[in-house]
């Protein structure tokens, strides 16, 4: 089916050779069919303060699961350098107990790893390596209300800020990293999750702000010759590095991967990138996330670029952007899962097409290198809103043959 854009029925969709966009007509089914399971800041889950209410929105996960015939959940267990389990390295997060460091009142990663195995459903435990806070908070107010458990509020000698008040574990710090790895591997000793999984939070969006940042670190590195921007990059590769073989050592069974905002880098800014127009944001730059070189030098085992964008989108449409990653992941041993932005459904662009996401599916599975697609976010699956008539679309895809 070749495609056209939804307000201007007679207008194609071209690629950046200007060819138009064809959707296969045959849908491929991948080994994995997943969504993510946001925690931080409630968008998915409220707090369990309600017990009753939290375990029956934990049973709906499930079942919502089983009718979409998704196959691997990623639920969201470290937002703020804080805990949805029993942990002695973090605390309970705020978002759970209602004050961060309370006791838990029921540990959901216990109850959703056995339930989720129960329906032969893998579960994998997403956790944000670096973020303290959210943005826009009083950086004091933030660390008082934090338990004394936290190694944010008990060493703020390994804190850095950007220009909008977040607060992250400095990267730089050998403490921050060798505290983001014991953290992973608490949890994979502890529970019986099936991988770790990595969001697109490392080096905030935002610029570090100039007086909490980590040039301290950088004035005392080895190589003098070493930029800033490579200096930061391979602080953050040392912790996807570290943490990959800190899991295989302990179970080569178990997954590891990572996922990025959906433009590494243009051609703009390095041969290897993408081919967008200029003014894109690149995470290999403002973030030092050179996903890249993780996919190259096989430091993960999958990667789920973060292409939430529509095939009409001019900045980085959908099937360029999948074809580069698709590009990148050939001939390597890293899985490619396709991130698509679900909770967009109703509302924009080629999104008001209750047909997109499925769109999105059907191309990306044509291509032998993508081994799955991940939705953004759960609460899509089940809202009674815009995105329903698009979510009961994907459902139909996805149940063809069951």
């Amino acid at each position: 089916m070749k495609l056209y854009t939804f307000k201007e029925p007679n207008k194609p969709i071209l690629d950046w050779d200007g060819n138009q966009v064809v959707i296969p007509k045959k849908y491929h089914e991948k080994p994995v069919r997943a969504f993510w399971v946001s925690n931080v800041v409630n968008i998915d889950m409220p707090n369990q303060l309600d017990l009753k209410k939290y375990k029956e929105k934990l049973k709906e996960i499930i079942e919502t699961a089983k009718n979409y015939n998704i196959n691997t959940i990623f639920f969201q267990v470290r937002t703020n350098n804080d805990a949805y389990y029993k942990s002695k390295l973090n605390p309970t997060s705020r978002y759970l107990v209602g004050k961060e460091g309370d006791p838990l009142l029921f540990d959901p990663l216990d109850w959703i790893v056995k339930e989720a195995h129960k329906n032969n459903i893998e579960l994998h435990a997403w956790c944000n390596p670096y973020r303290v806070s959210m943005a826009n908070h009083d950086k004091d107010e933030w660390l008082e209300s934090a338990s004394d458990l936290n190694l944010a509020k008990r060493r703020k000698d390994l804190l850095v800020l950007d220009t909008e008040g977040l607060i992250i574990l400095n990267p730089a710090k050998a403490e921050v990293k060798q505290h983001i790895i014991d953290s992973m591997m608490e949890i994979i000793k502890n529970y019986d999750v099936d991988g770790i999984h990595f969001d697109d939070y490392f080096y905030p969006y935002k610029p570090l702000h100039h007086e909490h940042d980590d040039i301290e670190e950088y004035e005392k590195r080895k190589d003098k010759n070493q930029s800033l921007d490579d200096f930061r990059e391979r602080q953050v590769d040392e912790v996807i590095k570290g943490v990959y073989d800190a899991v295989k050592a302990y179970n080569p069974k178990l997954q590891f991967g990572v996922s990025p905002f959906g433009v590494w880098k243009t051609n703009l800014s390095d041969p290897n990138g993408s081919r967008n127009v200029g003014g894109v944001y690149e995470s290999g730059i403002s973030q030092h996330a050179n996903s890249y070189r993780w996919v190259k030098e096989g430091f993960i085992d999958y990667i789920v670029p973060q292409l939430y964008w529509d095939f009409a989108f001019e900045k980085a449409p959908f099937a360029d952007m999948t074809n580069w990653w698709v590009d990148l992941c050939k001939g390597t041993n890293v899985k490619l899962y396709i991130g698509h932005g679900a909770y967009r459904l109703g509302r924009d662009g080629q999104y008001e097409d209750k047909m997109e996401i499925v769109n999105q599916v059907k191309y990306a599975n044509q291509f032998k290198e993508v081994q799955g697609n991940i939705f953004f976010t759960y609460k899509t699956f089940v809202q009674d809103g815009p995105e329903k008539e698009g979510m009961l679309e994907l459902k139909k895809l996805f149940n063809k043959g069951r």
